[in-house]
């Protein structure tokens, strides 16, 4: 699959909000291996990494995947912080913290 047909269907942000939405991503060089974004910068995590879109909700950010799959799904932690930075020792720290 290119590059282009990845993007196929990711609207383009318009506004300032749309800019800095949170988006979920996965690393370009892996599977299952999911940051955070903004949808400005989609191609790059708030951690630096490289990544590609996904149509991952938000909210589905530290779900536990089905036990039959070969490898577990990781969350990016310190995209976590960065996106959220006053959860640190707060509720919700347990959905993104790597165990």
């Amino acid at each position: 699959m290119s590059l282009f047909e990845t993007m196929k269907g990711v609207p383009v942000p318009k506004t300032e909000a749309e800019r800095n939405e949170l988006v979920v991503t996965e690393v370009a060089n892996g599977f299952w291996d999911y940051h955070l974004s903004r949808r400005a910068s989609i191609m790059r995590s708030l951690c630096g990494k490289s990544t590609l879109p996904t149509a991952i909700p938000l909210s589905a950010w530290g779900a536990k995947m089905e036990e039959n799959l070969p490898k577990a799904p990781s969350y990016c932690p310190a995209c976590a912080r960065l996106a959220w930075p006053d959860r640190e020792g707060g509720p919700g720290l347990v959905r993104w913290q790597k165990s």
